[in-house]
């Protein structure tokens, strides 16, 4: 599985606390093996949150990463509260 940033993606990592970035780079690794074994979806709270193929992974209690699937290819798009995921989903058409 490729992994994409978007630059959205990389300024909300940026804008982080070290911690925060930490819990980044902690899912980031755990991607791959959670998309090949659904059993390991819950620890990560992976699923899918719109019907266009964008899923989101929990980052602890407040933080939650966004990602889109294609084929091969996880694009990283968000990492934002659940306020703002709601507000970024609502931006998407159907």
């Amino acid at each position: 599985m490729r992994i994409s940033l978007s630059e959205r993606f990389q300024a909300d990592v940026r804008a982080l606390p070290a911690a925060g970035r930490d819990q980044v780079f902690n899912v980031l690794l755990a991607l791959p093996a959670a998309f090949r074994e659904s059993s390991r979806h819950s620890g990560l709270g992976l699923r899918k949150i719109h019907p266009s193929g964008i899923w989101e992974a929990r980052l602890g209690l407040g933080l939650r990463l966004v990602l889109a699937l294609g084929r091969d290819e996880a694009i990283l798009l968000r990492v934002a509260d659940h306020d703002e995921v709601q507000r970024y989903l609502r931006s998407l058409y159907y």
